[in-house]
């Protein structure tokens, strides 16, 4: 009995050993997968870690690119509107709040009045006019990878300056032909009037000295001097002018523009006009070489233009004077005692077609300019109230051609557009 006690007792501890050795089995087994389990857990933070840190960059870069474009986008010159599938407006840079307005509402009816919203016809541009504005509208349609639609895009592009310059070149063009055919109507006309300069010449022969006749055919002579002028304007801007110089009398030409120039404020008394005096300072005489036709017609314009400047202005007076300049050239002084030349025209004052003036066409100084230039002198005014003096300068020889006058001090030289 008490072997079989010994021998079950034997068997327990053989038993218990066994269990010990599966538990210390089981429990390395469980150390060994805690460590491993510790390690991958270790190795998924730094997973993660570093996904965060890349997630991090990633949205720093897509907010840099996302400023960048907003700033792109707010800086064209084109209006863009983003909306939704649904018609909400999702974003619209600077430009459409200023040119369609900054409510939502608002933008969608207006969208809507222009035809372009809530049923856009296609991608073909459409052009708009708003308040004086017009307008080229362009929408895209935006869609995902599957190409379901997720949205639109409106493209609106300032074509106003575009329009205008499209208006200024057909008014350009049309500016051309009226021209070509001024020119020729011009051309038809200056042949009856240098008849009637011819035969007015020879009447004013005939006709005695001091008769009423003489005066009479006098004032006929600066008529059609006057129209000839206008004639010769046209013609001078639609044709640049051609220079056939030849030698002349500077006395002598100064004599036959003082009588025929002092029958221009004649005739402005008989008009209503202030009183008004001409007054021609005859220098010693000396040789011009010049084209004497156009300096005599730049003259012309000056004198006119002067007295036009002196109209209901009692004691008006215009003074011509010649005298040579300091650089080898002969200048020729308009002067008047008017209101002068206002300051805020006097950079304009040569351009074709602008005048100040009721009545004219804004071509005599501008002709003036173009006579000057094409001696290789120069035109040139000083004005002050009470006071305007314009100078015409040409060169005496070829070998001052080149030369350009020296207007004095406070002298405004006056250039073509």
């Amino acid at each position: 009995m008490d072997s079989d006690m010994s021998a079950k007792a034997g068997n327990g501890r053989a038993t218990d050993r066994e269990d010990v050795e599966v538990l210390s089995r089981a429990f390395q087994s469980f150390r060994e997968a805690s460590e491993k389990l510790s390690s991958y857990y270790q190795g998924l933070e730094a997973r993660i870690s570093e996904l965060s840190r890349t997630i991090r960059e990633k949205d720093q870069a897509l907010d840099s690119q996302g400023q960048f474009l907003d700033a792109l986008l707010k800086s064209l010159s084109t209006g863009v509107l983003v909306l939704t599938s649904g018609g909400r407006i999702l974003w619209t840079n600077p430009l459409v709040g200023q040119w369609v307005g900054e409510n939502d509402s608002d933008v969608l009816a207006v969208l809507e009045s222009w035809g372009v919203w809530p049923n856009p016809q296609g991608d073909e541009p459409r052009p708009v006019t708003w308040k004086g504005r017009s307008l080229i509208v362009t929408h895209s349609e935006v869609r995902d990878r599957d190409r379901r639609p997720l949205g639109h895009v409106l493209i609106l592009t300032d074509r106003t300056r575009v329009r205008e310059m499209e208006e200024e070149v057909a008014r350009d063009r049309r500016l051309k032909e009226m021209g070509e055919m001024v020119a020729t109507i011009a051309h038809e006309l200056r042949n009856p009037l240098g008849s009637l300069e011819i035969f007015a010449s020879l009447a004013e022969r005939e006709a005695p000295g001091e008769s009423r006749l003489a005066e009479w055919v006098g004032y006929m002579r600066v008529q059609v001097s006057r129209l000839d002028r206008l004639i010769g304007n046209l013609l001078y801007y639609t044709r640049p002018p051609e220079i056939v110089m030849s030698t002349f009398s500077l006395s002598g030409f100064l004599k036959k523009a003082e009588a025929d120039f002092a029958r221009i404020p004649a005739m402005q008394s008989r008009a209503g006009a202030g009183s008004l005096s001409w007054r021609v300072e005859i220098p010693e005489d000396r040789v011009v070489t010049a084209d004497e036709g156009l300096l005599y017609h730049a003259l012309f314009n000056l004198a006119v233009n002067a007295f036009q400047a002196l109209e209901s202005h009692a004691g008006g007076e215009v003074v011509l004077t010649a005298r040579p300049g300091s650089a080898g050239e002969l200048l020729f002084l308009m002067r008047d005692n008017g209101p002068g030349v206002p300051e805020e025209v006097r950079d304009r004052i040569v351009d074709p077609f602008f005048t100040t003036k009721a009545k004219g066409t804004g071509l005599g100084l501008a002709i003036v300019h173009n006579i000057a230039e094409a001696h290789g002198g120069s035109l040139s005014f000083r004005s002050t109230p009470g006071s305007t003096e314009f100078s015409l300068s040409v060169p005496e020889n070829d070998a001052s051609r080149t030369e350009m006058s020296d207007p004095g001090k406070d002298a405004v030289e006056v250039r073509g557009a």
